[in-house]
């Protein structure tokens, strides 16, 4: 009976700690809001983005950190939430309209070019599921699949032309799902645009500190990572423009 006590307060105490962590986050994101409120961005926005740097990536709090540190100047952290937001969810309206008036702050803004109508029709084909989706369905069609094949091998003479046409289907949309679970997975765990974060960022024409400058960038830019060393990593604007800088200098979205 002890035993059986102890357990079942473990149990509660688990749950409870359990219970507590979940909270937290959510009162430090009404702290966050209260802060906002009473126009104390920069302290609002530093709760917001621990919150993004713990995982948390819903598109409110991402546009919320972004507005924070939009209202305390910091315009490379601004843009670097709104694009965050617009990565979880791309038809964002308001990611959208708060990453535009932000890049209306960014000196030498080099503007992305518009996505065409079937790359759209992709971008919402993708996000049609969560990567975790795209695989679950892939397992389901999986074993449809594989159900089919055994009712057509055990029972050949059982709606056979229903059965192969489903069973051809199901093989169909298993493929189709494996493929695009592995899509946007490869998607969403490779980070190879950011943002600048330094006020002024000399971009050089080789990975060396030595090395000729080619231009100058500012907080708040946008950029591909194409490649890079330990140190340095080379970059690309929309505009074609190519060169080495600091990784450091660059927030990876």
């Amino acid at each position: 009976m002890k035993h059986i006590v102890t357990a079942i307060l473990l149990c509660m105490l688990m749950s409870s700690t359990r219970l507590l962590a979940a909270a937290a986050p959510q009162q430090d994101f009404e702290k966050a809001n209260s802060l906002f409120r009473q126009k104390q961005y920069t302290e609002a926005a530093n709760i917001y983005q621990r919150l993004v740097d713990e995982g948390y990536s819903q598109p409110e709090l991402l546009i919320n950190t972004g507005n924070a540190w939009y209202k305390a100047n910091r315009t490379g952290l601004a843009v670097y939430n709104y694009e965050k937001a617009l990565l979880a969810d791309p038809f964002s309206k308001a990611a959208q309209h708060n990453l535009s008036i932000a890049n209306q702050r960014v000196e030498g803004y080099v503007n992305e070019l518009p996505q065409l109508f079937f790359q759209q029709w992709w971008t919402a084909i993708k996000y049609m599921h969560a990567p975790n989706g795209w695989a679950t369905g892939a397992i389901i069609f999986f074993w449809l699949t594989m159900a089919g094949g055994i009712l057509l091998l055990l029972r050949p003479s059982l709606l056979p032309v229903v059965t192969k046409s489903a069973t051809g289907l199901a093989g169909l949309l298993f493929a189709f799902y494996l493929f695009m679970s592995i899509t946007t997975y490869v998607n969403a765990t490779t980070h190879d645009n950011g943002i600048i974060m330094g006020s002024v960022v000399k971009v050089k024409s080789a990975p060396d500190q030595d090395s000729k400058d080619l231009f100058e960038l500012h907080e708040g830019v946008k950029v591909q990572i194409t490649d890079g060393t330990s140190e340095f990593c080379k970059i690309e604007l929309p505009d074609g423009k190519t060169g080495w800088m600091a990784c450091g200098d660059i927030k990876k979205l």
